[in-house]
């Protein structure tokens, strides 16, 4: 299919391009993710078809009636008259959408519907790559939310709230000639960006912040007029119930937002801060026997897609045998 050529209204009535939004697999959302990277000028094509998907699909027992219809071309201009229209055929209905979104936009309004309230979450053991209105990619790690701000579109700042760890992938936007600004708040502070590529964990009572490229702002809820100015490569820790702010620059900041791609990057890490890791990821409660062991260090790569063979990849490491059982994970010395 030569999807380059589709306008929203075509992406709209693709049953391969619905059934990704109305009900989306591993495999679609690989597809559609990686086609945006391929073609990342299609983005904004790609949200307005989501969302007359969404609108056509908004209630799955009949087909929306006049008063939906009336509140979609509320935001035409005045003097525009509401249509009142009952369709009988639920791929007429997505055309029809089609049709109002594009109308919406040529005078000056943009809907936004599922951007109200909008809350991404991941399980423990689950990644999720999530796609903005804006064409901003966010990677949302396990056990984390991201919350959308309401009105996304209509106002004058972009927002998202954080709880866990995310990548941010944000793209440039401006309005009548200004730049808009792309905030993330957490319990700590608020990331404020224009555009860029960023790391944040709010995990272990505290929010870490590792730049990627670009240029970040960052203020402390605490003190909001104290800024602090970030570089690419520069980590920021800060926890408020602690009052401590540390900051300093990585050489190579890619192994802290390596779980993107479904790996930890161990750099001298040790077996308790491993420990650590893997209980926020996975769920799991995990005992070391023995203090000793707690100080091991590990190097090199360890793959991520299930915690079964990141167990297996720390037993060739490291001299312990590792358990398993419902939600426990037991390590021990191996005998000599």
């Amino acid at each position: 299919m030569n999807y380059l050529s589709f306008e929203p209204e075509d992406f709209a009535t693709d049953a391969f391009f619905c059934s990704w939004v109305l009900h989306p697999t591993s495999e679609t959302e690989q597809f559609w993710l990686d086609w945006l990277r391929d073609h990342p000028s299609k983005a904004r094509d790609i949200e307005l078809a989501r969302q007359m998907v969404l609108l056509a699909s908004s209630d799955e027992s009949e087909v929306p009636g006049s008063e939906t219809i009336d509140r979609i071309w509320q935001g035409i201009e005045d003097g525009k008259n509401r249509k009142t229209i009952i369709f009988t055929n639920r791929m007429l209905w997505v055309k029809a959408a089609a049709a109002v979104v594009l109308l919406l936009l040529a005078f000056g309004g943009y809907f936004y519907r599922q951007g109200q309230n909008r809350t991404y979450r991941t399980a423990f053991g689950e990644s999720r790559r999530v796609l903005l209105p804006d064409g901003s990619l966010v990677t949302l790690n396990a056990n984390s939310k991201l919350r959308v701000a309401d009105r996304w579109g209509r106002r004058t700042e972009r927002e998202v709230w954080l709880e866990g760890e995310a990548f941010f992938s944000v793209s440039k936007l401006k309005k009548a000639g200004r730049s808009v600004k792309f905030t993330v708040h957490t319990h700590d502070l608020n990331v404020e960006v224009r555009g860029t590529e960023f790391n944040v964990n709010t995990r272990q009572d505290q929010t870490r912040v590792v730049l990627s490229e670009g240029l970040v702002h960052l203020r402390l809820n605490d003190l909001p007029e104290k800024e602090i100015r970030m570089k690419p490569g520069d980590l920021v820790d800060f926890s408020r119930n602690r009052k401590e702010l540390r900051i300093r620059h990585l050489p190579d900041a890619s192994p802290v937002y390596s779980w993107k791609n479904n790996r930890w990057t161990l750099n001298d890490a040790s077996l308790a801060e491993i420990a650590v890791l893997i209980q926020e990821t996975y769920g799991v409660t995990v005992i070391i026997e023995a203090d000793s062991l707690r100080q091991q260090t590990v190097n090199g790569i360890v793959p991520t897609d299930n915690m079964g063979d990141l167990l297996s990849a720390l037993e060739s490491i490291l001299p312990v045998t590792i358990t398993h059982q419902e939600r426990r994970v037991t390590i021990r010395g191996r005998p000599d």
